[in-house]
């Protein structure tokens, strides 16, 4: 099956990153739905953020058991179960008529959520030869962020027409049947996928060879694999507390309810752009220079959002804000690839993933909790905060930096 994916891997990566789309616009409409969630249902901040922190918490468990079932089972097939079950469960918002309804369907899409990433991921990276992988890894991460543009901006114009569980049924529906054409159109794969591991059970072997790998995880350089996660860990909170929180603010400075699926847009928009251009000057840069103007920049925009007023100074500020707030994720995702074992690279991403998504899972609830306590406006001061104590881990990244120079 190896030879034949790689005599076509633009097929895959297409597929990949189709669905990319669909799992990343999933969560990042959740951010745009939470303000009206919350109203219908007359949540707390603590409340609507354990929302996020429930869905992002279940995507967090169930990464590292999906990648090992791909080994099993197949990338192709799990990401169209994944996917799936993503879509069915967001479907089923429909019969949400109480917190704990809505609590129990999130968490399930979020099962389904967790298979993305760390398969999707690792089927890119081993079809793809070592010297195209990093372009075509940074392709795929930049579709999941048109993902995160699409889908609020689709759910935004949904919501004040339709509410809010009518949304989730529409882009539900779309990720059925984008989940349903990946399984179809590479069913042949699948097949191959089951015969070429039953008949190389040895592959999942640990040997000798690998026996520097953290615990079989597939982890080949352990001390650049934790700093990329240390740094992504709180990147990735930080994110989530702020996007999950955004739409909150925008209506509070009295932002239509029908423009805060645009504006949401807009950073996102911002975001990928960041994603795609942030990776680009590793090389004439480095990653440290890179990292910490982008972190730097972004603990600024946090403690300045809650004071930018309404009309085009938060239209200009929102996108030039998602640059920075997801510019630094590009690099670090790039610079875990040579951190792990081609193998099991699967297994190493789903660690690296779910420590990113443990992140983003506690930080809405934490700092919806301060919210409640403080105010709105501290929830992204605190964010700015978290960063600053977190900018000395920029200091060690001098072996990533190697890694990326080819040293």
């Amino acid at each position: 099956m190896q030879k034949q994916i790689q005599d076509n891997p633009r097929k895959y990566l297409g597929w990949c990153s189709l669905l990319h789309v669909i799992n990343d616009g999933y969560i990042a409409s959740l951010s745009l739905l939470l303000p009206f969630i919350a109203d219908d249902l007359n949540l707390t901040y603590t409340q609507a953020g354990l929302l996020k922190t429930a869905n992002h918490g279940a995507i967090s468990a169930a990464q590292i058991p999906a990648g090992f079932l791909s080994e099993s089972f197949g990338d192709i097939l799990m990401l169209g179960l994944g996917g799936a079950w993503f879509s069915l469960s967001y479907m089923a918002m429909i019969l949400a008529f109480s917190y704990p309804l809505t609590l129990i369907f999130i968490l399930s899409s979020g099962i389904g959520g967790g298979v993305y990433h760390p398969v999707g991921t690792a089927l890119v990276s081993n079809v793809y030869p070592a010297e195209k992988s990093g372009p075509a890894i940074s392709t795929l991460n930049f579709f999941g962020d048109v993902g995160k543009v699409l889908f609020p901006a689709l759910a935004g114009f949904l919501v004040v027409r339709i509410g809010w569980q009518g949304s989730c049924v529409v882009l539900g529906t779309i990720g059925l049947g984008a989940s349903f054409g990946h399984l179809l159109f590479l069913r042949a794969d699948i097949g191959l996928a089951k015969q070429q591991t039953m008949q190389k059970p040895e592959e999942h072997h640990i040997d000798s060879a690998n026996r520097k790998t953290l615990q079989g995880w597939g982890i080949a350089k352990p001390g650049p694999f934790a700093l990329y996660s240390a740094l992504g860990f709180l990147d990735n909170g930080i994110r989530a507390a702020v996007t999950a929180f955004l739409g909150f603010l925008l209506i509070e400075i009295r932002i239509k309810k029908s423009a805060v699926g645009g504006l949401m847009s807009l950073t996102f928009f911002g975001g990928a752009l960041g994603k795609l251009l942030c990776g680009m000057p590793i090389q004439k840069l480095g990653v440290k220079r890179i990292i910490l103007l982008t972190e730097l920049l972004m603990i600024l925009g946090c403690f300045a959002l809650p004071s930018i007023p309404a009309g085009w100074p938060i239209v200009i500020f929102l996108p030039l804000f998602g640059f920075m707030l997801n510019g630094t994720s590009s690099v670090i995702y790039v610079g875990v690839v040579p951190t792990l074992e081609p193998k099991y690279r699967s297994r190493g991403y789903a660690l690296h993933y779910t420590l990113n998504f443990i992140a983003s899972a506690a930080s809405p609830y934490l700092l919806g909790f301060v919210g409640d306590i403080y105010g709105l406006n501290t929830i992204f001061y605190m964010t700015g905060v978290l960063m600053v104590l977190g900018l000395p881990l920029v200091i060690f990244l001098k072996a990533g930096d190697s890694l990326q120079r080819g040293k």
